[in-house]
């Protein structure tokens, strides 16, 4: 008998994780049919390792702009914190020493400040906002490099291996994945966002300081932009980038809005886009072992974030949220 009710609670369990995180049925589409189609290459030590890889990647760019998409806004100035952050590192490092590299994390507390009081005080549309701040500090990046990416040693350290076929990486996103879970799944200042994002006039009836809480959000963006962007400055090649590579903002944005994250706003956030982060791997990863060209992978991705946003904004409309 407690061998059966064990069973219903699992599966009770499971139904309802299935039910709010519907990507977990692609996730496990995708893993059986690469696993069939590619079985040698797909599960192997190596494609892990690449897998685990991407993971990182997505996971440290998306968790800051998934907390703001919870408000509804848009935060794309984490590729631009991790480009501008990873040439001033160049510049202070004859300085500084290893201590410059926490010019990042101060770049991107700076920049989430920022953006966010202009956003709320000024009144312009986080999406123009951000973009521009993006393209600004892109071309600064281009200036003080001149077009010339710069290594800068001594920070080997980070992708040091610790485990066998465990990115390091992957290890130091751990805390930082949790610690943005915790703060939106476990404190006041989640359950704000998600009110704010949900009826943001309601929230303020309601006595929530609005626009203090939009501020925050963007400054924690911001500091878990650049958190991971001290990480990923060594994971993607310890160099300053200086080319803008449109990819590198979009599959995070595609990740966090598979992972069921609404663009709306209300609901949703990193707990959600870690889901939604692997799942585009495994996809990447599967499409990356299939003979399919650079150019048609890009194609399959554009089409999934088309469809992930129809998705999505179905979902709300059934939920009787008016997305226009």
């Amino acid at each position: 008998m407690k061998l059966k009710q064990t069973l219903s609670t699992i599966a009770a369990f499971i139904i309802d994780l299935v039910r709010k995180n519907p990507v977990i049925i692609i996730l496990v589409a995708l893993f059986l049919l690469f696993s069939i189609l590619y079985s040698e290459q797909f599960i192997s030590p190596i494609n892990l390792t690449a897998t685990l890889r991407q993971f990182v990647t997505l996971m440290l760019f998306a968790t800051g702009p998934s907390i703001i998409m919870i408000i509804g806004s848009l935060d794309l100035s984490f590729v631009g914190i991790w480009m501008l952050g990873s040439t001033l590192l160049w510049v202070l490092m004859p300085y500084l020493g290893l201590v410059s590299i926490l010019v990042i994390p101060l770049l991107g507390v700076t920049t989430g400040f920022i953006l966010g009081i202009i956003h709320t005080k000024g009144k312009i549309p986080s999406f123009i906002l951000t973009l521009s701040v993006l393209v600004t500090y892109w071309g600064v990046t281009s200036m003080l490099t001149k077009g010339h990416p710069n290594v800068v040693r001594g920070f080997s350290f980070i992708t040091a291996r610790l485990i066998p076929r465990i990115p390091t990486p992957f290890i130091l996103s751990i805390p930082i994945i949790a610690v943005a879970v915790f703060i939106v799944t476990k404190t006041k200042f989640g359950t704000y966002l998600c009110a704010i994002g949900s009826n943001e006039e309601g929230a303020r009836l309601a006595g929530i300081p609005v626009d203090w809480y939009k501020i925050i959000a963007f400054t924690v963006s911001g500091a878990f932009s650049g958190v991971g962007s001290m990480i990923l400055f060594q994971h993607l090649g310890g160099s300053t980038p200086v080319v803008f590579n449109m990819n590198d903002l979009v599959r995070p944005l595609v990740a966090i809005i598979l992972g069921g994250t609404p663009m709306v706003g209300g609901s949703g956030g990193p707990q959600r886009t870690i889901l939604g982060v692997i799942t585009f791997s495994i996809l990447y990863r599967g499409l990356y072992l299939s003979p399919l060209i650079p150019q048609v992978i890009d194609l399959v991705v554009g089409i999934v974030l088309i469809i992930a946003i129809v998705l999505g904004s179905r979902s709300i409309q059934l939920k009787g949220v008016d997305i226009k």
